[in-house]
């Protein structure tokens, strides 16, 4: 069975391993256990935690990812397992010299799902999608015509209303929307290195200076299932600047949310992994139809 479990931690503590179980020992409290191989995240918020060699090493070897955060409490790093597939070399060579073609009939594709997603969460709070509905089918090769913005502004518009989607603001949504879109782009990630692929080179996104292109291309149809919490936390009055731990708890728990892929409804973990495995044929393969997106259950 595979990991289900995110463990945040919010006090200074020693974390080691004793028996395959991570040993949680927090400062003048009870020392708890946890198996490893029901872990798939741990977000250390605490900056005054210790973590064991021992530790870091069997997480890379069960494919834990391993948060760590800053001052302000926010995922700042993701230590992530080093290639372990067996291929590593022939995918990182097909990804490296991937055409420029396949590269934007991917992003195309990555996009019109993000627009159809973030359609149906606007349908799902009852809010007017027409023009989303109707820009979902105009994105072309290499998203060209930049429909990707203009589905945003409209999204956002009637999603939070007067609100702007600034990543530096310190207003409360945003501020959230930045904690889940870290944590989701963290699993993503994790699931990508775990099928030989190099995080770095992406398809759009192409910064020299960020080192999880691919991820920040692989997230985008995953983004409104973080919206969807935020939205839900908004109606209930339950943001605040501080992001308190109920609010973090439910931010992290994205990942085990469901959506739609292929049919079944599956954990956004197990939707990670299937992009991955997916995006690894579509490039060995030359074909972008391979290419397995989520939409909303």
């Amino acid at each position: 069975m595979a990991g289900w479990r995110t463990i945040l931690v919010t006090k200074a503590c020693r974390l080691s391993v004793k028996n395959l179980q991570l040993v949680y020992e927090p400062h003048e409290e009870e020392a708890a256990k946890v198996p490893l191989e029901d872990i798939t995240v741990i977000v250390l918020e605490n900056n005054q935690s210790s973590v064991t060699t021992a530790l870091l090493s069997l997480i890379a070897e069960k494919n834990i990812a391993l948060f760590t955060c800053d001052s302000f409490h926010m995922p700042n790093g993701c230590f992530t397992p080093f290639h372990q597939h067996s291929r590593l070399s022939q995918i990182s060579h097909i990804q490296r010299d991937m055409k420029l073609p396949l590269k934007k009939q991917l992003w195309q594709k990555i996009i019109t799902q993000k627009i159809i997603n973030q359609s149906e969460l606007l349908k799902h709070f009852e809010i007017d999608n027409l023009q989303l509905e109707l820009l979902k089918d105009k994105v072309k090769s290499g998203d060209s015509e930049n429909v990707e913005a203009l589905a945003a502004r409209k999204y956002w518009q009637r999603l939070f209303q007067n609100f702007l989607r600034e990543q530096k603001s310190l207003d409360p949504i945003n501020i959230a929307l930045n904690y889940g879109y870290s944590i989701v782009r963290g699993a993503v990630a994790r699931s990508l290195v775990s099928y030989g692929l190099l995080p770095t080179f992406g398809v759009f996104h192409n910064s020299e200076l960020n080192a999880y292109n691919l991820a920040d291309d692989i997230i985008e149809p995953l983004r409104p299932m973080v919206d969807m919490v935020v939205k839900k936390l908004a109606l209930e009055d339950d943001l605040d600047i501080y992001m308190g731990v109920s609010v973090k708890s439910a931010l992290i728990n994205v990942l085990n949310m469901e959506m739609q892929l292929e049919n079944e409804s599956v954990s956004i973990l197990h939707v990670c992994d299937v992009m991955a495995h997916s995006f690894v044929k579509s490039i060995k393969l030359s074909d972008s139809s391979h290419l397995k997106l989520p939409s909303i259950a």
